[in-house]
Protein backbone atom coordinates (compact mmCIF):
# COMPACT_ATOMS: atom_id res chain seq x y z
CA UNK A 1 0.00 0.00 0.00
CA UNK A 2 2.64 2.28 1.17
CA UNK A 3 2.33 6.09 0.29
CA UNK A 4 -0.37 5.31 -2.78
CA UNK A 5 -2.92 4.97 0.25
CA UNK A 6 -1.95 8.44 1.77
CA UNK A 7 -1.69 10.07 -1.31
CA UNK A 8 -5.15 8.73 -2.43
CA UNK A 9 -6.69 9.96 0.48
CA UNK A 10 -5.00 13.24 0.15
CA UNK A 11 -6.52 13.87 -3.12
CA UNK A 12 -9.90 12.40 -2.59
CA UNK A 13 -9.89 14.99 0.90
CA UNK A 14 -10.31 17.67 -2.30
CA UNK A 15 -13.61 16.56 -3.28
CA UNK A 16 -15.23 19.99 -3.32
CA UNK A 17 -12.83 21.75 -4.95
CA UNK A 18 -12.24 19.06 -7.67
CA UNK A 19 -16.31 19.71 -8.57
CA UNK A 20 -15.80 23.57 -8.48
CA UNK A 21 -12.82 23.02 -11.09
CA UNK A 22 -14.34 21.01 -13.21
CA UNK A 23 -17.66 22.90 -13.00
CA UNK A 24 -15.93 26.08 -13.93
CA UNK A 25 -14.08 24.06 -16.70
CA UNK A 26 -16.90 22.61 -17.95
CA UNK A 27 -18.62 26.12 -18.16
CA UNK A 28 -15.76 27.79 -19.79
CA UNK A 29 -15.69 24.91 -22.50
CA UNK A 30 -19.25 25.83 -23.23
CA UNK A 31 -19.20 29.36 -23.44
CA UNK A 32 -15.89 28.68 -25.91
CA UNK A 33 -13.21 30.38 -23.50
CA UNK A 34 -9.98 31.05 -25.04
CA UNK A 35 -7.70 28.17 -23.41
CA UNK A 36 -10.30 25.28 -23.89
CA UNK A 37 -7.29 22.89 -23.97
CA UNK A 38 -6.37 23.87 -20.28
CA UNK A 39 -10.00 23.24 -19.23
CA UNK A 40 -9.79 19.79 -20.95
CA UNK A 41 -6.76 18.81 -19.82
CA UNK A 42 -7.80 19.86 -16.01
CA UNK A 43 -10.65 17.46 -16.62
CA UNK A 44 -9.00 14.67 -17.63
CA UNK A 45 -6.57 14.98 -14.78
CA UNK A 46 -9.01 15.39 -12.01
CA UNK A 47 -11.41 12.69 -13.38
CA UNK A 48 -8.72 9.84 -13.63
CA UNK A 49 -6.56 10.99 -10.38
CA UNK A 50 -10.89 10.76 -8.26
CA UNK A 51 -10.66 7.31 -10.57
CA UNK A 52 -7.59 5.75 -9.17
CA UNK A 53 -7.47 7.69 -5.85
CA UNK A 54 -11.24 5.81 -5.09
CA UNK A 55 -9.77 2.37 -5.98
CA UNK A 56 -6.54 2.74 -4.06
CA UNK A 57 -8.53 3.32 -0.85
CA UNK A 58 -11.96 0.94 -1.55
CA UNK A 59 -9.24 -1.63 -2.87
CA UNK A 60 -6.88 -0.96 0.48
CA UNK A 61 -10.23 -1.86 2.57
CA UNK A 62 -11.65 -4.71 0.33
CA UNK A 63 -7.63 -6.49 0.10
CA UNK A 64 -8.19 -7.06 4.06
CA UNK A 65 -8.52 -10.71 5.16
CA UNK A 66 -10.69 -11.48 7.57
CA UNK A 67 -7.97 -13.13 9.72
CA UNK A 68 -5.45 -10.50 9.58
CA UNK A 69 -7.78 -8.23 11.75
CA UNK A 70 -6.17 -8.36 15.40
CA UNK A 71 -8.03 -7.84 18.89
CA UNK A 72 -7.51 -4.24 20.37
CA UNK A 73 -8.79 -2.82 23.66
CA UNK A 74 -10.13 0.80 23.41
CA UNK A 75 -8.05 2.65 26.01
CA UNK A 76 -9.27 5.90 24.97
CA UNK A 77 -11.00 7.48 21.74
CA UNK A 78 -11.66 10.96 20.92
CA UNK A 79 -13.18 11.85 17.07
CA UNK A 80 -11.97 14.02 14.64
CA UNK A 81 -14.78 16.31 14.51
CA UNK A 82 -13.40 19.63 13.78
CA UNK A 83 -10.85 18.74 11.62
CA UNK A 84 -13.30 19.00 8.41
CA UNK A 85 -14.65 22.35 8.49
CA UNK A 86 -10.92 23.23 10.07
CA UNK A 87 -9.31 21.69 6.48
CA UNK A 88 -12.03 23.04 4.41
CA UNK A 89 -11.59 26.55 5.40
CA UNK A 90 -7.48 26.23 5.79
CA UNK A 91 -6.50 24.40 2.80
CA UNK A 92 -9.64 24.00 0.07
CA UNK A 93 -10.98 27.90 0.49
CA UNK A 94 -7.80 29.36 -0.61
CA UNK A 95 -7.83 27.33 -3.58
CA UNK A 96 -10.79 29.29 -5.07
CA UNK A 97 -8.73 32.18 -5.52
CA UNK A 98 -6.70 30.73 -8.60
CA UNK A 99 -8.15 30.90 -11.69
CA UNK A 100 -8.23 27.20 -13.65
CA UNK A 101 -9.06 28.47 -17.34
CA UNK A 102 -5.18 29.95 -17.75
CA UNK A 103 -2.44 28.30 -17.71
CA UNK A 104 -0.39 30.66 -15.43
CA UNK A 105 -3.09 30.38 -12.62
CA UNK A 106 -2.94 26.54 -13.24
CA UNK A 107 1.02 26.40 -12.73
CA UNK A 108 0.87 28.65 -9.80
CA UNK A 109 -1.75 26.12 -8.43
CA UNK A 110 0.39 23.22 -8.87
CA UNK A 111 3.26 24.53 -6.87
CA UNK A 112 0.92 25.08 -4.17
CA UNK A 113 -1.12 22.08 -3.92
CA UNK A 114 2.52 19.92 -4.74
CA UNK A 115 3.69 21.81 -1.39
CA UNK A 116 0.69 21.21 0.65
CA UNK A 117 0.45 17.64 -0.63
CA UNK A 118 3.94 17.44 0.24
CA UNK A 119 3.27 18.47 4.08
CA UNK A 120 0.04 17.03 4.18
CA UNK A 121 0.92 13.48 3.66
CA UNK A 122 4.19 13.67 5.52
CA UNK A 123 2.34 14.51 8.86
CA UNK A 124 -0.63 12.06 8.33
CA UNK A 125 -2.68 15.01 7.99
CA UNK A 126 -5.35 13.47 5.37
CA UNK A 127 -8.36 12.74 8.15
CA UNK A 128 -11.20 15.46 6.54
CA UNK A 129 -12.51 13.54 3.06
CA UNK A 130 -15.81 13.87 2.06
CA UNK A 131 -16.21 10.14 0.42
CA UNK A 132 -15.76 9.18 4.07
CA UNK A 133 -18.17 11.51 5.75
CA UNK A 134 -20.97 10.98 2.68
CA UNK A 135 -20.45 6.75 3.64
CA UNK A 136 -21.04 7.82 7.50
CA UNK A 137 -17.28 6.59 8.21
CA UNK A 138 -15.44 8.59 11.43
CA UNK A 139 -12.04 9.11 12.18
CA UNK A 140 -11.16 8.53 15.71
CA UNK A 141 -7.67 8.98 17.74
CA UNK A 142 -7.32 5.90 19.72
CA UNK A 143 -5.34 4.52 21.99
CA UNK A 144 -5.48 0.80 21.48
CA UNK A 145 -4.16 -2.24 24.16
CA UNK A 146 -3.85 -5.52 22.64
CA UNK A 147 -5.53 -7.91 23.86
CA UNK A 148 -3.87 -11.10 23.98
CA UNK A 149 -0.79 -9.24 25.88
CA UNK A 150 -2.50 -6.51 27.88
CA UNK A 151 1.17 -5.59 29.04
CA UNK A 152 2.80 -4.51 25.67
CA UNK A 153 2.61 -0.68 25.41
CA UNK A 154 -0.65 0.51 24.26
CA UNK A 155 -0.43 2.20 20.28
CA UNK A 156 -1.73 5.08 18.86
CA UNK A 157 -3.60 4.89 15.84
CA UNK A 158 -5.96 6.69 13.81
CA UNK A 159 -9.35 3.97 13.16
CA UNK A 160 -11.41 4.46 10.42
CA UNK A 161 -15.01 3.39 11.83
CA UNK A 162 -18.70 3.52 11.17
CA UNK A 163 -19.16 2.92 14.67
CA UNK A 164 -18.61 5.11 17.90
CA UNK A 165 -15.74 4.13 19.52
CA UNK A 166 -16.10 6.95 21.73
CA UNK A 167 -19.26 5.00 23.34
CA UNK A 168 -17.23 1.78 23.73
CA UNK A 169 -13.85 2.37 25.51
CA UNK A 170 -12.88 -0.56 27.20
CA UNK A 171 -14.69 -2.86 24.71
CA UNK A 172 -12.71 -4.52 22.45
CA UNK A 173 -12.82 -4.16 18.58
CA UNK A 174 -10.68 -6.08 15.65
CA UNK A 175 -8.72 -3.86 13.22
CA UNK A 176 -5.92 -4.03 10.59
CA UNK A 177 -3.49 -1.16 9.57
CA UNK A 178 -4.24 -0.27 6.08
CA UNK A 179 -0.86 2.65 6.31
CA UNK A 180 0.42 4.23 9.41
CA UNK A 181 -1.19 5.79 11.28
CA UNK A 182 -4.58 4.50 9.63
CA UNK A 183 -6.18 1.47 10.82
CA UNK A 184 -9.85 0.20 9.31
CA UNK A 185 -11.77 -1.15 12.06
CA UNK A 186 -13.42 -5.12 11.41
CA UNK A 187 -16.65 -4.54 9.20
CA UNK A 188 -16.15 -0.99 8.04
CA UNK A 189 -16.94 -1.51 4.37
CA UNK A 190 -20.75 -2.55 5.14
Amino acid sequence: MGKYFKIAMFITSFTPLWITIMFINILSIIKGGPNLCTEKIGLAVIVISMFFSICIIYGSMKSIKETAYKPYKIVNATQEKGITSEYLLSYILPLFAFDFTKWDSVVQFLIYFSILAFLCIRNNNVYANLMFECRRYKFYTCELQWAPEPDVAPIQAVVISRLNLCANKGNTIEVEQLNKPFYLKRDSME
